[in-house]
């Protein structure tokens, strides 16, 4: 008799909860062939995920953020959301359920690139973030970021070398001036209050004064 309870709660679930009930990530998580050479970035965000903790049972929300680049196969997205949905009724922690989603998808599509977060909603005043990338990608990224860094260092030395450049090139351009001043036979020009303008020579004894030009 158990068994026809059984079945008959079974029929009488909506399609949607018995999808996801009957849901067996080894053979209904359904992929697709990649039919672009080009790399391209795949980004898919699930706000609906919900467990269980496997202490208290008190259910935990999360959004899931997927980014990857496809080799030969990409996801299927009902499939994808039916396997997040699945786990709304298991007990299971943060890192554990991340870190699953993670080897799942690695080893169902052997993406290029595959990145999973895992955003938790805050439950007594604790806000956890789970984020997992794999290992190709963090080394390019490292390589990338040095690349970048290193582009940045010379052009930096770029503008200090062109600064010093100029700072020479003024210094210069003031002593040239210095120079010709020097060889102009050294004349000094002193004005006063009444608006005349003394010109004295060297070896002159006796200063000739005249009017300052208007």
């Amino acid at each position: 008799m158990s068994e026809n309870l059984q079945l008959t709660d079974t029929q009488q679930m909506k399609y949607g909860e018995r999808e996801i009930k009957e849901f067996d990530v080894e053979k209904d998580l359904e992929i697709w062939p990649n039919k672009h050479q080009r790399d391209y970035t795949i980004r898919i965000t699930l706000p609906e995920f919900c467990c269980l903790c496997p202490r208290s049972g008190y259910p935990d929300f999360a959004t899931i953020y997927i980014d990857y680049i496809p080799n030969k196969w990409v996801v299927e997205l009902k499939a994808i959301k039916l396997y997040i949905n699945s786990f709304m009724n298991r007990n299971i922690s943060h890192e554990d359920s991340i870190n699953e989603i993670f080897e799942v998808l690695q080893t169902k599509l052997e993406p290029k690139f595959l990145k999973i977060v895992g955003d938790f909603n805050p439950r007594g005043n604790v806000h956890t973030v789970i984020e997992i990338t794999n290992k190709v990608l963090t080394k390019q990224s490292e390589i990338s970021n040095e690349i970048k860094c290193e582009n940045y260092r010379a052009g930096a030395r770029r503008i200090d070398e062109r600064e010093k450049d100029k700072k020479r090139d003024n210094s210069r351009s003031f002593d040239n001036k210095d120079t010709k001043s020097a060889k102009s036979g050294d004349k000094k020009h002193n004005a006063n209050k009444d608006g005349f303008r003394k010109i004295s020579f060297q070896g002159d004894k006796k200063p000739i004064v005249v009017k300052k030009d208007s």
